[in-house]
């Protein structure tokens, strides 16, 4: 018995150290992020309204990290690496807008579909150090010829 007292104590304080060194990491390992609020508009300065519920996605500079957000009824949208709401790392990124559809098949798109691509889309952002308030403009697609 005297053997269990003397063990029990030494894992408590073992595992309350290991507790803390590894919260201790958490706040300074992890990348810094900063928020960034924004709004995906047509050409001529209206809201995207239609692109609700797909998504505006970002790839940092190195290709190495990405962030999303939802964007909603009235055209805005908030990014999130890791978690809601939380921002996006600090520098350039390339910019795509990933349109929604339930349904199937999938119906043409709204926007220009050059825009679904980082590669492809031209938009970028610019993240700095502080509150991030960004406007995405982009066009519609090409209205097809009816047959």
């Amino acid at each position: 018995m005297l053997h269990l007292h003397c063990v029990v104590p030494h894992c408590r304080s073992l595992a309350v150290m290991i507790a803390v060194s590894l919260l201790g990491l958490a706040g300074c390992g992890g990348p810094k992020l900063y928020p960034v609020k924004g709004k995906v508009v047509w050409e001529n300065g209206a809201a995207a309204r239609e692109l609700a519920g797909g998504s505006v996605v970002c790839e940092s500079e190195d290709g190495k990290v990405a962030a999303r957000g939802e964007i909603l009824a009235d055209g805005s949208f908030e990014l999130s690496t890791y978690k809601p709401g939380d921002g996006a790392l600090r520098g350039k990124h390339r910019v795509a807008i990933a349109e929604y559809s339930p349904r199937e098949p999938t119906p043409p798109p709204i926007s220009d579909p050059m825009f679904s691509k980082v590669e492809t889309s031209g938009l970028e952002i610019n993240v700095e150090p502080t509150t991030n308030e960004v406007i995405l403009k982009i066009r519609k697609a090409s209205a097809r010829p009816r047959r």
